[in-house]
């Protein structure tokens, strides 16, 4: 009988990570390398959600594809666990790990824009508010989540829902091929032609099938919008009618409500805070008097308790409510 569990199932056996051992890696990548002695571990350990403390063994804060490779290698063969982290906001944890290794990809934030062909090439250590500024100095756009520091790895192999998704879709189905570095350390180039089973994986299959280190996306024209953050009294009567608002209005409008607490934030009067709300975030991606028309009925459901929707260009809004979006996660 095996004397370990991995043995057991026929995986490498852990092998803790000695100074030869780290020293040997670091001398074959080009990354920054956090061990638990080392000045800005607690920094480098850090996740979105405070409620995560976990302590990995070695954090490597990759600065290209091979450096990827390099580090899943290692996991590999010491057997250790392993935590790939783009931007931090797993709310799983998945971003960290004890006693393990994470491999942080926030350093590699490359972006190359082909605006003729209207696609990206864009670096798995981006955040969504990073890119979106990027490509938006162009009127361009590709749809993530609600809020800007979600890395755009998570929320692209997540599915990611956010202030486009009614007319371009899901941040996947802009995705139109990517760089992956598989279990055995192998770099891939993965898209409908070349790996397509593997494509087909990394967009909705689950999780471990690799470590991507570049997104090619899909852009589209987004220039000015109406949107923001909307916060209504949250009765039954009013969430009803907000859903059927959403249900009816065009596909140009995307809509996002969170029925909570209302957190002491500035723009809230004090009256309000700690009862629910609504916290609606908008976005009418098209012809300004056109986004006025169709939000309209969701300012009349009640009074609104505080009404920040404005026209403004696409990537301001991850600014507008990045106060919002860290009471709501918090």
């Amino acid at each position: 009988m095996a004397d370990n569990w991995q043995e057991a199932l026929g995986l490498p056996l852990t092998k803790p990570l000695d100074e030869a051992a780290i020293r040997e890696f670091s001398s074959n990548v080009r990354g920054q390398l956090k061990c638990p002695e080392d000045d800005g571990y607690d920094d480098a350990r850090t996740v979105f959600y405070g409620g995560i403390d976990r302590r990995p063994e070695l954090i490597v804060r990759v600065a290209n594809a091979t450096d990827v490779s390099r580090a899943v290698g290692l996991a590999r063969e010491s057997g250790l666990e392993l935590a790939v982290r783009s931007g931090g906001h797993s709310v799983a944890g998945h971003s960290t790990t004890d006693g393990g290794i994470v491999l942080d990809l926030s350093e590699i934030k490359g972006l190359e824009i082909d605006v003729e062909r209207r696609t990206t090439w864009a670096q798995t250590g981006l955040t969504a508010g990073e890119y979106t500024a990027a490509v938006g100095a162009l009127g361009l756009a590709t749809g993530f989540g609600d809020t800007g520091s979600v890395g755009i790895g998570g929320i692209t192999l997540g599915g990611g829902v956010g202030y486009l998704v009614r007319k371009p879709g899901l941040t996947i189905d802009d995705l139109l091929a990517a760089d992956v570095v598989s279990a055995d350390g192998e770099l891939l180039r993965v898209d409908a032609e070349t790996h397509p089973d593997l494509f087909w994986a990394i967009r909705g299959g689950g999780g471990n099938f690799g470590v991507a280190t570049r997104f090619h996306y899909r852009l589209h024209q987004v220039d000015t919008i109406v949107g923001g953050m909307l916060v209504l009294p949250a009765t039954p009567e009013v969430i009803h009618s907000f859903v059927a608002e959403a249900e009816a209005t065009p596909e140009e409008l995307s809509t996002i409500a969170n029925v909570m607490p209302a957190p002491p934030m500035p723009f809230l009067p004090a009256e309000h805070h700690g009862k629910l709300v609504i916290m609606a975030l908008l976005a009418y991606a098209g012809e300004v008097e056109a986004g006025e028309r169709a939000i309209a009925p969701f300012r009349a459901l009640a009074t609104p308790i505080a009404d920040m929707v404005k026209t403004m260009r696409y990537p301001e809004i991850y600014k507008l409510t990045e106060g919002a979006e860290v009471a709501k996660e918090a």
